[in-house]
């Protein structure tokens, strides 16, 4: 399908790798072609994927927004009649109520506001929660429309919409399906990363942060390692080397390796044994979708939006994100009885979250 080029405006909110900076990035290669990128970032720090960025393009620029602060305002007014873009997309969820406005107030065509989490990610006060709904109501009004990875996401942030409203449409997350078939094998990959050979791996891919719930995994390696000594946690991700401090206080470490921020994460996941993914909150769980998609055998959380897409015969796998006894009992099972269905989840994967299917989706509504 041919496109006419058209220039779109993304607001991300840093330039760090996560689930939203790295889906816009993937989706900007895919359809450079196609559009003109111009990446707003809600922040004033060039990120680990800065250089990423800017080599799809040059048009960057740092602009925090804040809330009701009249300068930072002006400055998206400014930007937005400097750019002139077709499209506005701007993924900070219910905080693209004021970019929604500006958009309208200078005539922008198409502004569409894209949820890629589960709930609200600050802490509750009684004026950000008058705020936030003061915001949400921006975005129904303003957006022309409003885009979710997942129906779960959806349903938190608009649970008064009326079923005809043609502006909600989830598209789910894009993977590219051939960046996890490896030629490289698993035992190759754990010398290479210096994981021991003959154990149980079990790992989590995921930014440093409460929500990703690296502390019901620490608890759950303490007492599996009480059980069984043959196992070895992995974390991977941006911020995890903050772990240490916790990891040598529960006498951990010589159990633990911690990778930190890596780029070759389907190298990391083939390594693995185990995905072990109890997060609090998720938009649509990227991380998880890439275990599957490798064919590793997973544990996780039961959030909705985790339910929503994990395959049913593996309802099994999942808990309340604090049930240490239960992920201590299935990792045991899972050791003893270590069997996948590898090629029914794949084929899940394939289907629904291919990239090309879902960007094209995405494309659509920004042309």
């Amino acid at each position: 399908m041919k496109y006419n080029r058209v220039k779109v405006c993304f607001i991300i909110p840093t330039l760090d790798p996560g689930g939203i900076e790295t889906y816009t990035l993937r989706f900007i290669k895919y359809s450079k072609n196609f559009i003109e990128p111009h990446i707003i970032v809600r922040s004033n720090f060039k990120g680990k994927l800065y250089e990423d960025y800017l080599n799809e393009t040059n048009n960057i620029y740092f602009q925090p927004l804040g809330y009701f602060n009249v300068y930072n305002l002006s400055k998206y007014l400014k930007l937005f009649k400097k750019i002139r873009p077709n499209t506005v997309v701007d993924f900070n969820a219910n905080f693209a109520g004021l970019t929604m406005l500006i958009a309208k107030i200078v005539h922008i065509e198409k502004r569409i506001a894209f949820y890629r989490q589960g709930k609200n990610h600050y802490k509750n006060s009684f004026l950000r929660n008058i705020y936030n709904k003061f915001s949400n109501q921006l975005v129904f009004n303003y957006s022309t429309a409003i885009l979710s990875n997942s129906q779960a996401s959806i349903d938190f942030f608009f649970p008064y919409i009326k079923s005809h409203d043609i502006r909600f449409e989830v598209i789910p997350n894009g993977i590219k399906i051939s960046d996890y078939d490896l030629i490289e094998s698993k035992e190759e990959i754990r010398i290479s990363l210096n994981l021991p050979r003959g154990a149980f791996i079990i790992g989590n891919v995921g930014r440093h942060d409460p929500l990703k719930n690296h502390i019901t995994i620490l608890k759950v390696a303490k007492k599996l390692i009480e059980l069984n000594k043959n196992v070895h946690f992995v974390f991977c991700g941006i911020g995890t080397e903050k772990l240490n401090l916790l990891v040598e206080k529960m006498k951990l470490k010589e159990f633990i390796t911690i990778l930190g921020f890596r780029r070759d994460v389907p190298r990391v996941l083939k390594a693995l044994d185990l995905f072990f993914f109890p997060s609090i909150s998720e938009g649509q769980p990227n991380a998880l979708l890439e275990a599957m998609i490798s064919g590793i055998e997973f544990i996780s959380s039961n959030i909705p939006s985790i339910v929503e897409c994990v395959p049913e015969s593996k309802y099994s796998n999942l808990f309340n994100f604090d049930d240490v006894l239960g992920f201590q009992e299935a990792i045991l099972r899972i050791i003893d009885n270590q069997e996948i269905e590898k090629d029914v989840i794949k084929k899940l994967i394939s289907n629904k979250f291919d990239s090309n299917i879902n960007f094209e989706l995405f494309l659509k509504k920004i042309k």
